[in-house]
């Protein structure tokens, strides 16, 4: 019996087709990072990090980087111009971070992002980020922190997630909010400091429809937007003036970090448009604030009235910029459409949002105070 099963065994081994669609690294160029700029006739610049693996490396995605540039009419054809100067094939598949100029994300940023959504070898999960100037500048960098400027940025841009400067959102998960209406993106935006031999972040891009309004939030209202957007990272920090004197300088200010956040969004339809409410309460933890005296309920209720009072003048700052740019972030229209469909389907979004009425209002409790008053 035994030797009837190991012969069935056998049998069925022979019959398996092996790894028909196999690519050997051997074989291929790994492009570990991308730039995208816009060339003065209209083409599309493309930049990139190849991957140079260590010799007796066990990783395919150990080693330094190799930087070639192609110009083409799109990116397919600028791809085929880099595929020109390598050795071996161009392969998209471990790429890491895309990077788009100002300028060409001004004009259509899915005119770069269409030919990594239709191949299926193209790696989803790469981060997405516009730089000020020409993205390509960013690979000119050399950092002692990470062997690969590719690996730097993504580094970069998960610190920022995770302090809740920018939502981590991929090529993936772009993608519908780039052909949704009633909802639009906002990406990290990055300068390039060649002298100082740093890449720095900005803040927030933000977008309307595919293209990049030309307006930014800076790292500050980055946080905040995102807190009323419902997308806090690992940790939120806040440092805010809350006393116009005390010497030295450092005893005006407090910071907290956001122990929860409860957003609730409330859209009242009324005589063929809609107004809005955004209602954001913040649960604080004080985590310097020298003047000290936070076991006073008097000095604990001042400072939250005066935090209140400041963050929600500054989300009203913020509302005042997402209307300028047309940049629905919040997702508004999208929920007119679900919830008061009669009222979305008379309304033209693309006008309407810049003059419907938005008010914020930031409410702050201070819950904890660390070990000492």
């Amino acid at each position: 019996m035994k030797k009837k099963g190991l012969l069935l065994l056998l049998c069925c081994v022979m019959l398996l087709t092996g790894c028909w669609d196999q690519r050997l690294f051997k074989d291929a160029k790994l492009i570990m990072g991308a730039t995208f700029d816009l060339t003065e006739d209209g083409r599309v610049k493309d930049t990139v990090s190849i991957l140079i693996p260590e010799a007796g490396t066990d990783r395919a995605t150990e080693g330094h980087a190799h930087i070639e540039t192609g110009i083409g009419h799109n990116l397919f054809d600028a791809r085929n111009e880099i595929d020109k100067q390598l050795s071996y094939q161009f392969d998209p598949s471990k790429i890491e971070v895309l990077l788009i100029g100002e300028e060409l994300a001004k004009k259509d940023i899915y005119s770069i992002l269409d030919g990594y959504y239709r191949d299926p070898r193209n790696n989803l999960s790469a981060e997405v980020a516009v730089v000020e100037g020409e993205a390509s500048k960013a690979f000119s960098i050399k950092t002692d922190q990470e062997p690969r400027v590719s690996e730097h940025i993504v580094g970069l841009l998960d610190a920022v997630a995770k302090t809740t400067h920018s939502h981590g959102d991929n090529v993936q998960l772009i993608c519908a909010e780039l052909f949704e209406p009633g909802i639009d993106i906002a990406l990290p935006l990055l300068t390039v400091d060649t002298e100082a031999n740093k890449i720095n972040y900005k803040g927030l891009a933000l977008f309307h429809d595919k293209k990049y309004s030309g307006i930014s939030l800076d790292a500050e209202q980055a946080t905040l937007l995102l807190l009323m957007n419902n997308k806090m990272g690992k940790v939120a920090r806040i440092t805010r003036q809350v006393s116009e004197t005390g010497e030295p300088g450092m005893t005006r200010y407090l910071s907290a970090e956001v122990i929860k956040q409860n957003r609730d969004l409330k859209i009242k339809p009324s005589g063929g448009t809609i107004s809005v409410d955004v209602n954001l309460d913040l649960y604080l933890n004080v985590v310097e604030y020298p003047k000290g005296k936070l076991t006073n309920p008097k000095v604990v209720a001042e400072l939250e009235k005066q935090l209140s009072k400041t963050l929600t003048k500054e989300a009203n700052e913020i509302i005042s910029l997402l209307q300028e740019s047309h940049s629905d972030v919040l997702g508004i229209g999208r929920r007119t459409e679900a919830f008061h469909y009669d009222t979305w389907k008379n309304m033209d979004w693309d006008k309407d949002f810049k003059t419907i009425m938005i008010t914020p209002k930031v409410n702050v409790t201070i819950q904890e105070h660390g070990i000492v008053g």
